[in-house]
């Protein structure tokens, strides 16, 4: 990797860390201010606003990926305001879907109808909003992307912290929700008319059905596997009360650790994965794609492991022992990312797979459906989890193969298995050892947090250097600083 990609790489990924910290921090406060069925509502109305990220943007926002690095001169413009003038449609679409479907949904989603038309306002606002997550990487300033992250991060922990405190009412922190949604808006306008690399904002009918050309089978393929990952939620909701999908949505918290890992390097890597792509660069391609999953295979396991073992401390630090119910589905959402975590769906985009990425989609979407009710019917909450989970293994097992395909290599040389199967095994053993040695410790919540973390710690950096694989990491070290 290039000193330029990596330091994107590192931007992004300070930016993602301090983001997801500080959204951490905010349950501390809401699940104190508000009972747990009112956090199941704040919960419930983050699904409806995630699902309608999924259904309504149509992957015009990614498009901006594959078209701002290929552009010609004087066309970004016209692509950002076809994206922008895009979006506003079709999150005021989304409203008026939602002001007529809120009220006949299954389950504790019915109870939001109470909070009309609100939740239909903020979906539509976050719709348009949603262009910031991507434009400014997109248009190769990475740190302007970093600054932005972080900024909103901030800015929403305090205003929904501020409003619980204040009101300690869900409808308010509903208020700053529409509140800090606006404030994205306007800060993808100020950065479209003001920062980019060519400012202003156009239209172009021919260049807009381009875009939508693109992005409609990704949207598709995207979509669709957005909504397997949220199928057990929906499973949950349509069939629990608020405070049963109160404990769901704080296990799947966890899934946040992995898109922590892979988003910032994946974002970072795929403009240049791209353009290396269109000029034909297969061997240089692959390469550049090895070296992050190598990276991934020495960072994701150790974090995922240390995440299974200090499980139980965490829920009842952060949410309070009332929703120590959510640890063990937490551990086999952790599990599943472990089992996945060289994901490849994301590629499929550069290589222009989304007819084949729609299908896999559709019926990975099915099997989780199906897996999440079966899985609900015989083992509660942990068995629809664990139906989503396996549908999950098995569509990146498809991406990663069929990536691997087009770079002409196999499944074990793209991930350097040679490498990474060590790091799985090390971080299986200092399971192994803190259970042995931990098991019965009985004292305070933060001291067992402690001892398990220092001694997990200690065995995965003894297992690295047993392994060799310290060399690994000198070695990317290394590089980055050549």
């Amino acid at each position: 990797m290039t000193s330029r990609i990596r330091r994107k790489a590192g931007f992004l990924a300070a930016a993602g860390l301090l983001e997801n910290v500080v959204q951490m921090a905010l349950p501390v406060i809401l699940v104190r201010h508000l009972t747990k069925q009112e956090f199941g509502d704040y919960r419930l109305m983050w699904l409806v606003a995630t699902t309608g990220l999924i259904l309504f943007p149509l992957f015009l926002p990614q498009s901006l990926f594959y078209f701002l690095p290929r552009a010609a001169h004087g066309a970004r413009p016209k692509l950002v305001g076809n994206t922008f003038a895009s979006l506003f449609a079709l999150g005021s679409l989304s409203v008026l879907l939602l002001l007529v479907v809120m009220p006949v949904l299954p389950g504790s989603l019915a109870g939001l109808q109470r909070y009309s038309p609100l939740v239909q306002i903020f979906a539509g606002i976050w719709i348009l909003a949603s262009i910031l997550d991507v434009l400014p990487n997109a248009d190769g300033k990475a740190e302007w992307q970093a600054c932005a992250t972080v900024s909103l991060a901030i800015l929403r922990a305090a205003a929904l912290s501020a409003a619980a405190v204040a009101s300690g009412d869900v409808g308010w922190i509903l208020v700053a929700m529409c509140g800090v949604a606006m404030v994205k808006v306007g800060i993808a306008l100020a950065y479209a008319l003001l920062a980019a690399q060519e400012t202003g904002l156009g239209f172009d009918g021919q260049l807009a059905r381009m875009q939508l050309n693109y992005s409609l089978p990704f949207a598709v393929a995207q979509g669709l596997f957005a909504l397997r990952v949220q199928a057990d939620q929906w499973v949950v909701a349509a069939n629990f009360s608020n405070a049963a999908f109160a404990l769901i949505s704080i296990a799947s918290m966890v899934l946040v650790v992995g898109n922590l890992t892979r988003q910032p390097l994946n974002e970072a890597l795929l403009p240049k994965i791209s353009s290396l792509l269109g000029e034909g660069k297969l061997d240089d391609a692959r390469a550049l794609i090895q070296k992050g999953y190598l990276l991934l295979g020495l960072m994701l396991p150790p974090a995922l492991g240390l995440l299974i073992l200090t499980a139980n401390e965490l829920v009842e630090l952060i949410y309070t022992r009332e929703y120590l119910g959510a640890v063990p589905l937490m551990r086999i959402y952790l599990l599943g990312q472990i089992a996945t975590v060289f994901a490849a769906g994301h590629l499929l985009q550069v290589f222009g797979f989304g007819g084949q990425a729609a299908v896999i989609s559709a019926i990975s979407l099915l099997v989780s459906i199906a897996l999440s009710v079966l899985g609900l019917q015989f083992f509660g909450l942990a068995g629809a989890v664990a139906g989503s989970t396996t549908s999950l293994l098995l569509w990146e097992c498809w991406a990663l193969n069929k990536v691997a395909k087009a770079l002409g290599t196999s499944i074990a040389q793209l991930i350097r298995l040679d490498q990474t199967w060590k790091v799985i095994v090390v971080v299986a053993v200092g399971v192994l050892v803190v259970h042995i040695l931990c098991s019965g410790l009985d004292t305070s919540v933060f001291l067992r947090l402690f001892v398990k973390s220092s001694v997990f710690v200690t065995a995965v950096l003894l297992g690295f250097v047993l392994t060799s694989m310290h060399r690994s990491l000198i070695s990317l070290l290394r590089e980055r600083r050549e």
